[in-house]
């Protein structure tokens, strides 16, 4: 792909607009202190556009991508968590608990369809995937990766079962990454979409609305610092600073933890492009 956009520059203006200089210093060394965790995500929407993938491969990409996201269960976990804290006998400060628990809900509002006539982001997906692998063989287990598996249920624990400021930075860090990524994803599915199949313009436009809706009016930003408000208020509830060392760590292990994920996925990708006839060489992937 031409001019490749990188992750890491989509998201750093949006860093700049958190008010919490320790919170933007620990949000940016997690970008810039896991570079080859960076280049392992980014690389797979590189290759996309390279060739017309087998039905396997392509399942495989879908059925893992999806583990990646759509975490509606785990925010509405971390919600109900901060609502039954807001409701417990003696609760310090319920207005910031339960504000902070609608802050985080909210970042769910457009998966689940509200004021979008109910057309939810796990459709959206359904679109993407079909048009991408034709059919819904994607959704059978054996096309997700182990790893995409295993990086879901850190999420969820995270946010269900560790401590609230964990669930919180957890969500936080995936919603200023989804950003990211997302942007990056944007242009290589496109480009697969318009170069590898035979879609009219209004599929192919069609086939990346759920990338796109992400991108779009930056709908993932605004969920990041709608986070950052929501940990504000749980802080100022309990009376406690933000633990930066614990934040550093979890925002380099999202990333450590995705990178896996990506990684096989590449493998696989150049694999199959090292089996075809007239292979591409690594130079022309990156064209």
């Amino acid at each position: 792909m031409d001019n490749p956009i990188s992750l890491g520059a989509v998201v750093d203006p949006v860093i700049s607009r958190v008010p919490s200089p320790v919170l933007r210093e620990a949000l940016r060394r997690a970008f810039t202190g896991e570079q080859a965790a960076l280049a392992s995500i980014e690389e797979p929407f590189r290759i996309l556009p390279s060739s017309a993938w087998s039905a396997e491969l392509l399942c495989t990409f879908a059925g893992s991508w999806k583990a990646t996201h759509l975490k509606m269960l785990a925010i509405y976990g971390l919600s109900c968590r901060l609502h039954r804290l807001a409701e417990r006998p003696g609760a310090a400060d319920r207005e910031d608990l339960w504000i902070a628990a609608a802050r985080n809900a909210s970042t769910s509002h457009e998966d689940l369809g509200l004021d979008f006539d109910g057309h939810t982001h796990a459709e959206l997906y359904d679109d993407f995937a079909e048009a991408l692998t034709g059919g819904d063989l994607w959704q059978l287990r054996r096309y997700r990766l182990p790893e995409a598996h295993g990086f879901g249920r850190w999420v969820y624990r995270n946010m269900v079962v560790e401590d609230i400021p964990d669930g919180l930075l957890t969500n936080m860090f995936s919603e200023i990454y989804n950003h990211g990524e997302y942007s990056v994803a944007l242009p290589a599915a496109q480009a697969y979409f318009r170069q590898r199949t035979g879609l009219s313009e209004s599929e192919r436009a069609s086939a990346v609305t759920y990338i796109a809706a992400h991108v779009e009016d930056d709908t993932e930003a605004d969920h990041f610092l709608v986070v950052v408000d929501a940990l504000d208020r749980y802080l100022a509830a309990i009376g406690a600073q933000l633990d930066t060392t614990r934040a550093r760590y979890i925002f380099g292990a999202y990333l450590r933890n995705l990178a896996p994920v990506m990684r096989q996925l590449t493998e696989r990708m150049r694999s199959e492009l090292a089996s075809q006839p007239a292979a591409l060489s690594a130079s022309s992937v990156h064209a």
